[in-house]
Order: C-alpha cells, then sequence, then structure tokens
C-alpha cells in the first residue's frame, strides 16, 4: 500500500507534521509563541460569509470554535503532509540533492514567515510579535525537517522480514502518536470544557436575579483569550479631541463611577438560550471620560479597540446622550474576571454584547464611520436586543407530577423593558397571563412564574413577552444571524399521575 514513493512521504510528512504542530502548542506555553491556528482565525473569519458564520453559530454554539480550530490544525498537519509527499518524489528523481529535508522545511517556513504572517498583522517574519518570532519558527521546522528523513527512511522498501517490518514502520507511527498524544494533553480538556461544561452549564432552575460570576456566559472570537497585567495596563483616548489622556487602571478606578444592574446577552444566543446573564457592573460613564477630552463637537464617532485586535464603534451622539454607556471594570464588586474582560471593557446596555469590547485598550473620537469585527461579517450594525422570553423550569423533556406546578423563567427587552408575559400549555392556541417581578433596573431582566395544574398527558408549552410599549415579540423564527433569533421558545414536558 505505501509502495510509491509520495504514499510514503505523506505518512512521513503527516508524522513530522503532527510533532512540529505538538511542538508548536509547547512553545506557546514556554515561550507565548502564537500558534497558527490561532493566528489564522481572523483572515479565516473575514472569508466566511456571515450567512455562513451565522448557520455554523446556530447550530454549533460553543463547538464552532472547536470545530475551527481543530480545522486549522487538520489542515497544517494535511499541508505538512504534503510537503512530505513532495519530498519523497525529489528524492526518488533527485537522491543527490544534498539536505533535501531541510531545504523543503526552509520553503515552508517561508510560507509562514512571509505569506502567513503578514496576513494575520503580525507582520513580514512576524517580526511585530519580536525578533524571536522568526527564529522560533525556524527551530519548529527544523524540528520537522529532523524527523522527516528517518520517518521515511522507516517507511523506505527493504529486504526485511515482517518482523523488522513492523518494527521499523514504528517509527512514524511513534513520531505522530507522540505528536498526538501531547495535542490532546493540551487542547483535550480545553474543547472539553468549552463544549461540555461552559460557565452558563452549571446553571439549574430558575434564574436568579443576579447571575453567579462563575455562570456568568463568557462569548469571544478568540480560541485563547488575551491576559492583560494591570501593571502597565493604559487606556488611550484620543482622536478628535481638544486633550488626548492615557489612563492607567488607578486612575480609571479613581474616577467617579456608576454601578448598573446589566443584563448582557450574545447576538448569538438562540431562542432559550443560555448566552444571557445579569450582574452588576461599575465604571466610568464614556460620556464623562469624552468630556474630560474635550470630544471635538464636529466628531460622529466613537471607536474602541481591544487587547484581541477587536473593534467596535458608536454614534457619538449616542454615547453622549446615554449615561449608562459605561467603561466597566468591576463585576459584582470585584475587578472583572479576565474572561470578562480585565482590566476593563465597553457595557452598553439594551444592545448585545458584540457591542462591548473586553480588554479594552483604545477608545478614538472620529469623525468618520467605521465598522466593527462582526459588522465587517454582515452582523447588525445597530444590534439592539429583540424581546425574548425563556424557559428556565421545566426543562425541555421534564416529566411532571400531575398537580400545581411553578413554571419560571426570564424575559428581556434590551432598554425597552417588559410589560407582559404570557404562556401557553396548548402549543400556543390558548394564552394565559404569567406575573413579573419588578426588574433590578431597566437594563435588566424579569424574572416571571406561571402557577399552572396539568394533569396526566403530554403538553407543548410556548411563552412570550410585551416590551414596555406594548409591542409583542415576534413569533416569526429566525437564526441568530444578521439581529438576533427570533421566535417563541418551546418546550415539550410529561405529565404522569
Amino acid at each position: 500500500m505505501l509502495s510509491r514513493p509520495w504514499r510514503q512521504g505523506v505518512v512521513a510528512g503527516g508524522a513530522a507534521g503532527l510533532a512540529l504542530v505538538a511542538a508548536m502548542y509547547v512553545l506557546t506555553l514556554l515561550t507565548g509563541l502564537r500558534p497558527l491556528p490561532q493566528l489564522l482565525q481572523g483572515p479565516v473569519l473575514d472569508l466566511m460569509s456571515g450567512h455562513l458564520f451565522g448557520f455554523l453559530i446556530d447550530t454549533l454554539q460553543h463547538a464552532g470554535k472547536v470545530v475551527e480550530e481543530a480545522g486549522l490544525i487538520f489542515t497544517m498537519v494535511a499541508a505538512l503532509a504534503g510537503l512530505g509527499a513532495l519530498y519523497a518524489v525529489l528524492r526518488n528523481r533527485r537522491p543527490r540533492i544534498p539536505y533535501l529535508a531541510m531545504l523543503l522545511a526552509a520553503a515552508g517556513w517561508a510560507v509562514v514567515t512571509v505569506v502567513l504572517l503578514p496576513l494575520t498583522g503580525d507582520g513580514l517574519l512576524g517580526l511585530n510579535e519580536g525578533l524571536a518570532t522568526p527564529i522560533q519558527w525556524g527551530i519548529l521546522f527544523a524540528v520537522y525537517a529532523v524527523l522527516l528523513e528517518p520517518s521515511m527512511e522507516a517507511l523506505a522498501p527493504r529486504q526485511l522480514d515482517l518482523r523488522r517490518r513492523s518494527f521499523v514502520l514504528r517509527t512514524p507511527l511513534l513520531v505522530g502518536g507522540l505528536g498526538l498524544a501531547v495535542l490532546a494533553v493540551r487542547l483535550l480538556p480545553g474543547w472539553y470544557n468549552a463544549i461540555l461544561r461552559p460557565p452558563e452549564a452549571g446553571a439549574s432552575g430558575p434564574s436568579p436575579e443576579i447571575t453567579p460570576v462563575g455562570n456568568f456566559y463568557v462569548v469571544s472570537k478568540n480560541f485563547t483569550d488575551p491576559t492583560v497585567a494591570a501593571k502597565g495596563w493604559v487606556l488611550n483616548i484620543h482622536g478628535e479631541v481638544s486633550t488626548p489622556s492615557r489612563l492607567t487602571l488607578d486612575q480609571l478606578r479613581a474616577l467617579p463611577s456608576t454601578t448598573e444592574a446589566v443584563t448582557l446577552e450574545c447576538i448569538s444566543n438562540n431562542v432559550g438560550g443560555e448566552l444571557m446573564s445579569t450582574g452588576r457592573f461599575a465604571g466610568v460613564p464614556l460620556r464623562e471620560l469624552l468630556t474630560m477630552a474635550g470630544a471635538s463637537p464636529t466628531a460622529t464617532t466613537v471607536g474602541f479597540r481591544a487587547r484581541d485586535g477587536y473593534t467596535e464603534s458608536l454614534p457619538l451622539t449616542l454615547v453622549m446622550g446615554a449615561p449608562e454607556i459605561l467603561v466597566a471594570h468591576t463585576l459584582d464588586g470585584a475587578p472583572l474576571p479576565v474572561s470578562h474582560g480585565f482590566p476593563a471593557r465597553m457595557l452598553i446596555p439594551g444592545h448585545y454584547g458584540m457591542k462591548g469590547p473586553k480588554w479594552l485598550e483604545d477608545i478614538e473620537v472620529a469623525n468618520s464611520d467605521r465598522n466593527g469585527f462582526w459588522e465587517n461579517q454582515g452582523w447588525d450594525k445597530q444590534a439592539l436586543v429583540r424581546t425574548t422570553a425563556r424557559f428556565d423550569s421545566p426543562r425541555d423533556g421534564f416529566l411532571l407530577k400531575a398537580g400545581l406546578t411553578e413554571v419560571a423563567g426570564v424575559a428581556f427587552s434590551g432598554s425597552r423593558g417588559i410589560s407582559a408575559i404570557e404562556i401557553s400549555t396548548d402549543g400556543g392556541r390558548q394564552w394565559s397571563p404569567g406575573n413579573l417581578k419588578a426588574p433590578l433596573s431597566s437594563f435588566a431582566w424579569v424574572l416571571w412564574t406561571y402557577a399552572w395544574t396539568p394533569g396526566a398527558g403530554q403538553y407543548t408549552l410556548k411563552v412570550r413577552a410585551r416590551d414596555s410599549g406594548g409591542q409583542l415579540q415576534t413569533a416569526n423564527e429566525s437564526g441568530s444571524f444578521p439581529s438576533g433569533a427570533t421566535g417563541y421558545h418551546t418546550i415539550r414536558v410529561s405529565v404522569s399521575r
């Protein structure tokens, strides 16, 4: 089966490629080198249509990033396997080429450092990240070259008995197996937690008014989120302002702050989904910072940039008329957790979470409009929260006992408020009002309950909400792209005697 040289090269190159990728992730731990799949994530998203990305997010949720990273790793190993095939063909036809494996490894190094790294924003040779970057990539491809030749030798046809042949084959199997083992140890725990144990999955039963920080949903565009040290961090406020400033974290915290109970929801949240949480955030009103900086009256836009390269923007008129828009530095009385944007993030009540960058570093007042990261993929620039309601208890598929049952959930309409909640226990033919608890603020969700006394049988329950203006949420079912998912949350339960 492996008698043809190119086939032997694919196996040898794939084994050496697995070792290179594994070494890359080890260097990430030791030196901070950013792995190529993480670097290529942005360009890949740029190429992906908003409709396709929206479909993947709606279908896969947290698993989407895992599939993307695994796919990029597979593509990288496949490319290195292809390089191994080329090595095998050239070695067979031109056996006298000296240092062939090293020459091809150098070509691979050049593709990464001269073509791919500039595409990711790291500059030619990756020098934007420092001189160590091209050196480390050189080391990685040297590892590939050193392992490629013995792996190829082990697969070359020889006059050997089957037992000897089996022993020789162990070289590429050992190299590839060790690479897979390292990748499994390095990546599988994080992938498992992302898919099966996200923070919001730890919540059960009716939602509390304030979500415990450990259960507050976490979403970002990154495979690995940045860790920003408080020491040395500054918030740069510049552009069309008379007094540009650079605030340290201590200086930001020393300014008069506002505390708000705010519900955040991800724009990719499915109907009835768990990517919605409420916390008490404290921070400085953005309009106060811009007033201190002397924002130009001719400016039109406030742009934001985060440590991870994420960008967003808001109209200046919206900011100056909304004291609730904060540069937040505290969540539930403690510094923001790393996953929620420490040292500071934008908090923009009434809008989906995509409008509020985490790990904030730069605020620029400008006189021209600009799109944010997801808006360049076709997502809604306004990102206003749609009216939604969900069941928290019971859950879909539950088996209940006949008799009095309290049905509970939450409803949210951004900054528009909730005036009514309605529940149907017969699939939407008839509707009954539920009871609302006063929200903690005009930017927080509303907790609702409904007393239900069912008999034995199968039931289809639906819930819908009206905003403070009496507007009923839409029953039309749509995915999250481009403006947030719509439809009525529906569950089915069984009731026994």
